[in-house]
């Protein structure tokens, strides 16, 4: 099967500290996430960071907000608007980031004024009503510094479909920056996107195509052009959420290498599967198991060479439904 393991150190991935247990909220507490301290510390090297302690603000401390005023967001004590933090919080930002270039991914507090990625409040008047639009200001500020980096928040990695999206692109922005100490290496820019095809063609295989393209014909004299194009492009595909369909479709194509040596019977169960998956009756895990079964009896060095069937680590691989 594929190399999972081909990189010796572990990813190391920002995490807001509250999350890692830290008591750095306002009220002296923590929201201690255990998932991330346990099973992903097991996987990943974890470096917790607090903007709002970084700023000086203490424990505890008056709670703070998002708020428009003069049609701009900005960074404010809850209780006392007029005291704002926007400049304080952009400038510590604009210190910190560059101290975090060597960052795999980053997973922020959902909600948070400061690291929050989604749906973040906004109070938009003074009777106090909230819009859910906004990116708090160092999450905002991270992801406009390092747009390649994958981040997420920790309440949407409850939901298995998105956990795994984030896995997906964590591990692999990791192995592209493998990838990049070898600058002056064509052949192994080829295979990195080889080596990910069943990947983007569950994504659809027109991304394949289109990124196929990026590849074809580079020299060493526009590689470090066609690189930087392409691990843009790379990144904005992966974070495309995979349907069921397009699953089926890519477990079929690897079954298509099996053809000469799988039974009837071992072709009709596998079918049998893959349309219970579809059926949403079975995670996704179940027919990549039951072709892994097969791939070890009766190996197929190009698609043990594919990312598609263990794209992290096996023990974070609880493959969802959808």
């Amino acid at each position: 099967m594929n190399k999972q393991n081909e990189l010796t150190e572990l990813p190391l991935v920002g995490v807001s500290a509250c999350l890692a247990g830290q008591p750095v909220r306002f009220d002296g507490g923590h929201k201690h996430d255990r998932f991330i301290t346990s099973s992903l510390s097991e996987h990943m090297k974890l470096l917790p960071l607090c903007p709002e302690m970084a700023i000086g603000l203490g424990v505890p401390r008056p709670s703070i907000q998002l708020r428009m005023k003069d049609d701009e967001v900005r960074l404010v004590v809850s209780k006392d608007p007029d005291t704002d933090l926007t400049e304080k919080m952009n400038n510590y930002a604009a210190e910190k980031l560059s101290e975090l270039s060597h960052l795999d991914g980053f997973i922020f507090k959902k909600g948070s004024p400061s690291c929050g990625v989604f749906r973040v409040p906004v109070v938009v008047n003074e009777e106090g009503f909230r819009n859910y639009d906004a990116t708090g200001v160092f999450a905002k500020a991270f992801m406009e510094r390092y747009p390649l980096i994958p981040v997420e928040e920790e309440g949407r990695l409850n939901d298995a479909a998105l956990r795994e999206n984030f896995f997906e692109r964590l591990f692999a922005y990791r192995r592209w920056k493998a990838l990049e100490k070898g600058a002056n290496n064509v052949q192994r820019f080829i295979e990195f996107h080889s080596r990910h095809k069943l990947m983007l063609m569950a994504r659809g295989s027109s991304y394949y195509q289109e990124l196929g393209r990026m590849v074809a014909g580079t020299t060493a004299t526009d590689l470090l052009q066609r690189r930087a194009a392409y691990i843009k492009r790379f990144m904005e595909v992966m974070k495309l959420m995979t349907p069921p369909g397009r699953h089926v479709n890519v477990l079929q194509h690897i079954q298509g290498y099996l053809k000469k040596v799988l039974s009837r019977e071992d072709k009709q169960e596998l079918l049998s599967v893959y349309e219970a998956y579809r059926q949403k009756q079975l995670p996704l895990i179940t027919p990549i198991t039951l072709l892994r079964h097969h791939l070890r009896v009766n190996p197929q060095s190009y698609i043990g060479q594919q990312y598609y069937l263990q794209p992290f680590p096996e023990k974070l691989a609880l493959r969802s439904v959808l």
